[in-house]
């Protein structure tokens, strides 16, 4: 009963927000500012959002080699885009994880799947901080926006921090030790330790092997920007690429946030609010956010297709073995 009034609480806050800026907003002028895009800027930002998913297919088998899962990197790309599909219609980014834990279960132990989850998020959300504040620091020090860099820079430490105390053996032996002390039932600590186990396994990680995860994820988000900022080019939306970093940052984190559908009405505001700083008129905006979930959502449509084929396939099977 009670996720049931968290899922439509979650829904009516998308439904809510999104009716109001259409209701404040022309969709006729929304439809003239996509309308009047530059296509062949929208197909180029498109491909090289491809190309991100790729790569951050690429980055996450460093980690299940680690951990002793066996799975190919294309295996790694269909469980990416197959959870991309059921952020569509499952509350926040975060909810995808749960959809990778589960398929990367199949592959290796649950403890194992997990800490691949929750350190592959971490590093995604290090490196969207850190590439948001490399690309922008410079313009945002000449605007003199020096609370905003103090803000991503705490948010960066904090980060950071988390980096560092999830593969220090001390700090997981304390945690372990906290944890062992809860009242809570022994299945939940088994599995908390299960999992604390898993995460020291990070530890083999090599300088070599660190670095190249590190330079993936750098060059992934550096082409995200890329892909952002040309979808702002498409559109004539007078901002430069270095501020598109901090932007697409900044949405980034409050889409991850799981209190709407695959972002809607947060991403819309955020950005009306956001982009408005720059003089950009709330028409331009919702066009811009909705070519941002356009490449998100086309991407993510190749998963469902992938999930429905695996069940059709699934499906055929049992019914030749029961014949």
């Amino acid at each position: 009963m009670k996720k049931q009034i968290i899922f439509f609480l979650k829904l009516i806050i998308s439904g809510v927000v999104l009716t109001i800026l259409f209701y404040k907003i022309p969709l006729k002028e929304i439809i003239n500012s996509l309308g009047s895009a530059n296509y062949l800027l929208i197909i180029i930002s498109f491909f090289i959002y491809l190309i991100c998913n790729f790569l951050s297919a690429f980055e996450t088998g460093y980690l299940t080699r680690v951990q002793g899962i066996i799975i190919s990197t294309l295996q790694i790309l269909k469980i990416h885009i197959v959870s991309m599909f059921y952020n569509l219609f499952l509350p926040g980014m975060i909810s995808g994880g749960a959809v990778k834990w589960f398929k990367f279960s199949k592959h290796g132990r649950r403890s194992d799947a997990a800490a691949v989850v929750v350190f592959n998020r971490v590093l995604e959300i290090l490196m969207l901080i850190f590439t948001g504040i490399f690309y922008s620091f410079p313009i945002l020090t000449t605007k003199g926006e020096i609370k905003l860099i103090i803000v991503w820079s705490v948010i960066f430490l904090i980060i950071m921090s988390s980096y560092f105390l999830l593969l220090n053996s001390r700090s997981l032996s304390f945690f372990q030790e906290k944890i062992l002390s809860i009242p809570v039932s022994q299945l939940i600590k088994n599995s908390i330790v299960k999992f604390l186990g898993s995460m020291q396994k990070f530890r083999k990680l090599t300088i070599k092997d660190s670095s190249r995860i590190f330079s993936l994820l750098f060059f992934y988000h550096s082409l995200g920007i890329t892909s952002a900022y040309l979808l702002a080019l498409s559109l004539k939306i007078n901002i430069t690429f270095f501020d598109i970093a901090w932007i697409r940052a900044t949405i980034s984190i409050l889409t991850m946030l799981p209190v709407s559908f695959a972002g809607l009405g947060i991403r819309e505001g955020s950005l009306i609010f956001l982009l408005g700083n720059y003089g950009v008129k709330a028409d331009d905006a919702i066009a811009y956010s909705f070519l941002l979930f356009f490449n998100m959502a086309l991407v993510s449509l190749s998963g469902g297709l992938i999930e429905l084929s695996g069940f059709l396939l699934k499906k055929k099977v049992e019914t030749n073995y029961e014949t």
